[in-house]
């Protein structure tokens, strides 16, 4: 490759990562134009075991993804939001998944699943709704340290589809 065909690729290349720099980019999805604001209320704890600060974590993280996505301005109105996502948390569980000839068991899910309305406020009805589930493996000999981190991920994934629901509207 010539000295010059590198110099022009590099200019090219300069150039498109200047021009993306002053582009703001959000993908709204099948959301109507209407909706801007997006209010989430403290997610409830109805699991029958409690796990300590399951509630704070879900909701934060929720929040923090629609800060990121850039699609709805999050606000801590209700009244006045344009959505109102609420969320209960109404499991969190371990299951085998599989088990040694001796029954221990070696490797196991920690599930968590959370009911989710979206509410469309102008309408007065929900864009969506749903029970959701999702989990993650750990040893069946994990310590509380691996299963915070198997909660952990099983909410990384929660969140993500509670995003990814309400921008598509489905």
């Amino acid at each position: 490759m010539t000295s010059l065909s590198k110099t022009l690729q590099l200019a090219l290349l300069t150039s498109l990562l200047m021009l993306s720099g002053c582009v703001k980019y959000s993908f709204r999805g099948a959301l109507p134009s209407s909706i801007k604001t997006s209010a989430i209320p403290f997610f409830e704890d109805k699991a029958r075991v409690k796990w300590v600060g399951l509630q704070e974590k879900l909701s934060e993280q929720v929040a923090t993804a629609f800060l990121e996505d850039n699609t709805l301005q999050v606000i801590t109105d209700e009244e006045s939001s344009d959505l109102l996502l609420s969320g209960t948390i109404v499991d969190v569980r371990t299951q085998a998944v599989s088990i040694s000839q001796d029954e221990d068991v070696e490797q196991e899910q920690i599930v968590v699943v959370v009911k989710i309305e979206c509410m469309n406020q102008a309408l007065g009805k929900p864009l969506w709704n749903g029970q959701l589930r999702d989990f993650a493996e750990v040893d069946g000999d994990a310590g509380t340290d691996e299963i915070e981190a198997a909660i952990d991920i099983a909410i990384e994934k929660l969140v993500s589809e509670i995003v990814d629901r309400t921008i598509a509207a489905w």
